[in-house]
């Protein structure tokens, strides 16, 4: 399963499906709103790595949406609006995923009381059987699990198999699932035989689950088996909702900056999510829009990459979205700075003309937007300036475009127009961050989205109340002795008419704290995500507690959920409940922001940043306490596995718990327990590569959103340090731990979990 790359380089060329041509779809509605914003993208990639592997429909096959569920009514009285899009970078894998199950986790942005998905083998060149495809909403943050009363199968033309013919895209039919805004959707596809290439999104900053094992568990409610995870999604491409009366869905057209690179993963704090969330407070017909999301990393106007130029993916990734009413297309930069650099504005201005005239003529209103300022990005110069300016000035200009969005003031330096502002700086100086990436989204118009009447109420549901609520993690341990605040995640699924209005009562060791909560639900099933916080006295004992957690909604119900709270006495000695083992630090994996050059975690020169990690001394990470290393300059903090062995406290312990990470590939070498005893035990240490998610097994413990490159500061992606647990024999004494051979292994710390008795 491919998972973003350590580092990335930018896609040779490639050769790309013939133009598109119009097909049928779910909704579009005419005289609807098309925003072209053109400004920076990922372009120059880091050396060092290769880029995903993107490859081309078959020769003069145009991408079709074939489904016998599709709608055949008039467009203008459609009733269904794009919740949720990705436009796909290409074909990845030759043989795509057999026996894989594929849990894909997508956000809505605009509610809705039936739902259809879209499949697409748009860069295969052979049919795609998809043997088995559901959808429900997320139990938790986190996990692959469905809420309660949420999972449903889909169909397609009223069977549970669908053959997507190659370059082809498949609607299913409506599923009744009422869904509100703001909700994490699984969608889950099962394939059983081989065919390839898989039309995928690179980009995806969310995690998404998988397993391999050649059985179909797109059934399953608890996704137990789904413990490999990608931030990429595959095969599916589209999801919409019937929302009712409606102004239609703004699409975003765009390169690195709409998928959101500068943003965390996981957050959902892409500008095209923030202006989601913008329609939805502003409420009325504002909160029943869509907003899509069409970014393609390292995409450009005028040439094929990453993903295909944008002037021929416009009939895909725009004209063929449910109910489009708006698009906003942030173009251009790519060209300008990346190899070969574009320095002529008038062939970047023609492209933009040409998406104009496109989208006009399918009866779309187009606004444009200007281009971000990038100076101090690597690739920045005079006579890219230049070009960018005269874009800008034809943009801020033109008759081909129906209004503007300016986007350079909205996140420019006022004393230094050529730079972003700092605050809205990711740090790389070409990806606004979250703080700009919001401020993009406030630049938007909101008066100029959409289209009254673009899209007819659907038939009505029935009115259903219910609540669902789950908690985590299942477990928490925290350290005994000291005061201490624990957090927990708890999600409620809430459905009942108009606003619901409930409290969250938490309670531990007989005290309780409430938290109210509203939300507006509209009947439909509606995610509220809380973190009530525990507070731990000083003087707290040790041993297990349970935390209660209950939800309750007049109008609607109430459910319980709990979860384990473990204080633990940490120290080495045998009557301790976990020792942190004192590790001879020997590499320094961590840099600072002030001194991004301190460390080298991989030997490429990139580290972990100290603020994305747990301060220096004792952190509970993924179920135990880790002694975390010093992030300060100049100080070792991981062990690089060298074949060294390392002592550990004479202790009779039942388990070992090792926390670390690989660069450049994931790892799978033996270490060797050695006990007082003389015996040995094989301890093996697969290891994700740190840019990947984690594999079968493994626990993600750190995730930071980013990490530093020496001389540049934050750079993409983000980086994980993961955690294993290993069983050892709890009537032996442990004695060391000899590490393997393979200095791409580097470790952060290791605990022993000591044995009763």
């Amino acid at each position: 399963m491919p998972r973003i790359p350590r580092a990335r380089t930018r896609p040779a060329p490639v050769a790309r499906p013939t133009r598109l041509a119009r097909v049928a779809r779910p909704a579009t509605a005419t005289g609807v709103v098309l925003a072209v914003a053109l400004t920076a993208s990922l372009a120059a990639l880091p050396a060092g790595a290769a880029a995903p592997p993107v490859q081309a429909a078959p020769p003069g096959g145009a991408v079709t949406t074939a489904s016998a569920a599709r709608d055949t009514g008039g467009v203008p009285d459609s009733t269904w609006v794009a919740t949720w899009a990705a436009a796909p970078n290409g074909g990845t894998t030759t043989d795509g995923f057999p026996g894989y199950t594929i849990r894909n986790l997508v956000r809505t942005s605009a509610g809705g009381d039936r739902v259809r998905v879209k499949l697409s083998n748009a860069f295969g060149t052979a049919p795609l059987v998809v043997a088995h495809t559901t959808v429900g909403v997320q139990r938790l943050p986190g996990s692959p699990a469905v809420a309660d009363g949420t999972l449903r199968d889909v169909t397609f033309g009223g069977a549970e198999a669908v053959t997507v013919p190659a370059g082809a895209e498949v609607w299913s039919d409506p599923v009744g699932l009422r869904l509100g805004a703001g909700t994490d959707l699984f969608v889950t596809t099962f394939t059983p035989e081989r065919s390839g290439p898989a039309t995928y999104h690179a980009e995806g900053l969310t995690t998404s689950y998988y397993a391999t094992d050649g059985t179909d568990h797109a059934g399953s409610p608890d996704g137990a088996a789904l413990t490999s995870t990608t931030t990429s999604w595959h095969y599916v491409t589209e999801v919409a909702v019937e929302p009712g009366a409606s102004r239609g869905a703004v699409v975003t057209l765009g390169d690195s900056i709409t998928d959101g690179v500068g943003s965390g993963r996981d957050r959902n704090l892409r500008y095209p999510d923030v202006l989601a969330q913008r329609l939805r407070d502003a409420g009325g017909v504002h909160a029943r829009t869509g907003v899509v999301n069409a970014g393609i990393s390292g995409n450009r106007v005028l040439l094929d990459g990453a993903g295909v130029r944008a002037t021929d993916r416009v009939e895909r990734d725009v004209l063929q979205r449910a109910g489009v009413s708006t698009v906003v297309v942030l173009l251009g930069i790519n060209d300008i700075q990346q190899e070969p650099h574009q320095l002529d504005p008038t062939k970047i201005t023609d492209g933009l003309t040409r998406i104009a005239r496109d989208c006009r003529a399918a009866g779309l209103t187009v606004l444009g937007g200007t281009v971000t300022p990038f100076a101090g990005w690597r690739s920045y110069g005079p006579e890219q300036e230049a070009t960018r300016q005269a874009v800008n000035d034809w943009v801020r200009t033109t008759d081909e475009l129906d209004a503007v969005v300016d986007f350079d003031a909205a996140v420019r330096d006022p004393a230094d127009p050529h730079r972003m502002l700092p605050a809205y700086d990711s740090g790389d100086h070409l990806h606004p961050g979250e703080a700009g990436l919001a401020a993009m989204a406030r630049a938007v118009d909101l008066s100029a989205l959409g289209r009254p009447g673009a899209v007819r109420p659907g038939r009505p549901a029935p009115v259903e109340r219910s609540v669902v609520v789950a908690s985590g993690p299942e477990t928490v341990t925290a350290v005994a002795g000291r005061a201490d605040e624990v957090v927990f995640r708890v999600r409620a699924v809430v459905q009942r008419p108009g606003t619901a209005r409930g409290i969250l009562t938490t309670t531990v060791d007989g005290v309780r704290t409430r938290t109210p909560f509203e939300v507006t639900s509209a009947g439909r099933r509606t995610q509220v995500d809380l973190e009530p916080t525990v507070a731990l006295p000083p003087d707290a004992p040790p041993g297990p507690r349970t935390v209660r957690f209950e939800v309750s909604v007049p109008g609607a119900g109430r459910a319980v959920t709990q979860a384990r709270l473990d204080l633990v006495a940490l120290g080495c000695t045998q009557d301790d409940d976990v020792c942190a083992v004192e590790l001879p630090f020997d590499h320094d994996s961590i840099a600072t922001e002030t001194n991004d050059a301190d460390g080298d975690f991989d030997g490429l020169g990139w580290s972990y940043a100290a603020e994305t990690l747990p301060s220096a001394g004792p952190a509970p990470l993924a179920g135990t306490v880790y002694a975390f290393g010093s992030g300060a300059d100049g100080v070792d903090n991981t062990v690089r596995a060298g074949g060294q062995t390392i002592g550990l406290p004479p202790l009779r312990a039942d388990g070992l718990h090792v926390l670390a990470a690989a660069a450049d590939g994931a790892v799978d070498v033996p270490a060797t327990l050695t006990y007082a005893d003389g015996g040995t035990q094989v301890v093996p240490l697969a290891f994700s590569d740190w840019a990947q998610g984690a594999g079968a097994g493994e626990q993600v413990a750190v995730a930071a959103p980013y990490r530093l490159r020496a001389g540049g500061g934050r750079d993409a992606p983000p980086v994980n340090v993961f955690a294993r647990a290993y069983a050892v024999d709890p009537a032996r004494t442990v004695a060391s731990l000899t590490l393997p051979d393979e200095a791409r292994l580097k470790v952060f710390a290791v605990t022993l979990e000591q044995a009763d008795g």
